[in-house]
């Protein structure tokens, strides 16, 4: 169809300018050459009228069928394109909505897991204070082993200082009799004793 058209108007489009290479060709008029021919002129708008009906009828009903055919065409890709454009504007609302959402999610996992470090700093923070009173209390229970491991060595220190002060003053003043009454119950006790 669109063929059809085409060629017919290529094949109007030829003898227009065929006719006009013609008149061009003739050099004006042949009496004297300002004169106008009417009966030449009548017969080429004749001619020309002519072809203009032919064409009309030829390519009216093509041409009309063809420009209707544009137009809906054209108005068809216009609601295609409407529809599309709507439907760009509903996934990109989707997608702000999306990202509004996403937003709020992040501020959400950001707060949670800022809430679960300060759980974990406040469990760190006594797991070291247990540790610091742990620490403490064997400090203070070694001191206290140390001051009574201490206490006990000045005591036995004491005690051999005063055995050694006793023994220095019996010595003086023991005498020989002394002496040997002691040995003496010494050895009934060592008797009784087994």
């Amino acid at each position: 169809m669109r063929m059809k058209t085409v060629s017919i108007l290529l094949g109007a489009g030829a003898v227009l300018v065929l006719q006009g290479i013609a008149w061009c060709s003739e050099g004006g008029a042949h009496d004297g050459g300002h004169a106008l021919n009417w009966f030449d002129f009548a017969l080429r708008t004749g001619n020309f009228a002519i072809l203009a009906f032919i064409l009309y009828k030829l390519l009216s009903k093509p041409l009309g069928n063809f420009l209707t055919s544009r137009r809906e065409d054209i108005q068809k890709l216009l609601a295609d394109l409407e529809a599309k454009k709507r439907e760009a504007e509903e996934v990109s609302a989707e997608y702000r909505s999306r990202l509004a959402a996403l937003d709020a999610e992040t501020r959400k996992i950001v707060d949670e897991l800022l809430a679960e470090g300060e759980t974990e700093k406040a469990k760190i923070l006594a797991a070291a204070e247990r540790q610091a009173q742990y620490v403490r209390q064997q400090a203070e229970l070694a001191a206290q082993q140390e001051v009574k491991a201490a206490r006990d060595k000045l005591q036995e220190e004491i005690a051999e200082l005063s055995i050694a002060a006793a023994e220095e003053i019996l010595r003086k003043k023991l005498k020989a009799d002394d002496q040997d009454r002691l040995v003496k119950d010494f050895m009934t006790r060592v008797v009784e004793a087994k």
